[in-house]
């Protein structure tokens, strides 16, 4: 009679446990769905970080997530972005290295057990793919630049049988009687030490000798005026400051890029190029500001020190993040400054003696 009176609430508890177990693996589908999208947003963008992060929002919003903001230094350009807005439940990450810094927190609302434990899967799930991607690009780098180790190795090699090959026709040449062949014993006697010096400099740059050459004074306006005018680029160039460094570092930065100017004029060919170079100083360090006049805003700033990152495929990808990485090594800094609707700024910062 008890048990019969009880048949009802057991029906009851039992199709409460079964809706409750049916809601609950409904939002588990839904979960997943969400993971799968970020999953196959992340691989249409290549797993490229920065691009993700911009794009990864909509999908969190829609795992019940009411904001998300992140920080971003891309190889020592900052990014950042904010969307809607600041819950009650903060979950924060963060992925530090040399090159790359990432930090980032998701706001959730406040809600009940079950809907923080989905928005926490997601959340690790999310972290997942940005540690991924963190990971990806740093061994990529690395990768690349280990290959180029490599091969810096060979290059040494050839380059040394260059130089003994060369060193012997030179020394052989300076002995040969003055009565044969004057004219062409003239010329070799010129080309050949002039070929034997290039080839030491190339060797003494793929062994890093340079490292120990002496820091000497060096005037910052000489060396921007000399690599405009070689290479042909219109420039207004104001003020000027001594530095003292090694001077194969200083004329690689310059080079660098001026170079990557001219790369630019000969892709905007309606517009053209006209630089606008300031040098100053202050607080024992100089300054030097670089900007192209003509130039259209720039539409990825984040890029532009990333290795082996080209516009347009044709280049290496190589010249800007190495005049970074020169500019930090003599206690400096390379930076840019990409204001809305404004041309692209370059900051050269080197202090005025050697560290």
């Amino acid at each position: 009679m008890i048990l019969t009176d009880l048949y009802p609430y057991l029906i009851l508890v039992g199709a409460t446990i079964l809706a409750v177990i049916g809601w609950l693996l409904l939002q588990a589908n839904a979960q997943n769905a969400l993971r799968r999208d970020l999953i196959k947003l992340n691989e249409s963008v290549d797993f490229d970080l920065p691009d993700f992060l911009r794009q990864c929002w909509p999908v969190l919003h829609k795992g019940g997530f009411v904001g998300l903001q992140w920080r971003l230094d891309w190889f020592g350009t900052q990014l950042s972005q904010q969307l809607g807005s600041q819950g009650d439940t903060v979950i924060e990450q963060s992925f530090h290295n040399d090159d790359i810094a990432l930090d980032i927190q998701l706001f959730a609302a406040k809600s009940g057990w079950e809907r923080r434990y989905f928005s926490r899967s997601l959340a690790e799930h999310f972290f997942l793919l940005l540690r991924m991607d963190f990971w990806i690009k740093l061994g990529s780098v690395r990768s690349t630049f280990a290959q180029a180790a490599k091969l810096n190795v060979f290059l040494q090699h050839d380059f040394k049988n260059m130089l003994q090959l060369t060193s012997l026709a030179s020394e052989q040449l300076q002995n040969v009687s003055q009565q044969h062949h004057e004219r062409l014993l003239q010329v070799l006697r010129t080309t050949v030490p002039a070929l034997r010096d290039r080839v030491e400099l190339m060797l003494h740059r793929l062994q890093q000798d340079e490292g120990r050459l002496d820091n000497v004074p060096l005037s910052l306006a000489l060396y921007f005026r000399e690599s405009v005018h070689a290479h042909q680029l219109p420039a207004d160039i104001d003020g000027d400051v001594q530095v003292s460094c090694k001077r194969v570092a200083l004329q690689s930065i310059v080079d660098n890029l001026i170079g990557n100017y001219l790369d630019m004029a000969s892709k905007q060919t309606d517009t053209g190029v006209k630089l606008d170079i300031h040098i100053s100083q202050e607080n024992g360090t100089a300054t030097v500001s670089i900007t192209d006049t003509l130039a259209k805003p720039c539409l990825w700033p984040e890029r532009l020190f990333e290795p082996f990152w080209s516009e347009h495929g044709t280049g290496r990808g190589v010249g800007l993040y190495q005049s970074r990485q020169t500019a930090m090594t003599l206690g400096g800094d390379l930076k840019i400054e990409a204001d809305a609707n404004q041309p692209l700024r370059f900051l050269l910062r080197l202090p005025l003696g050697p560290v």
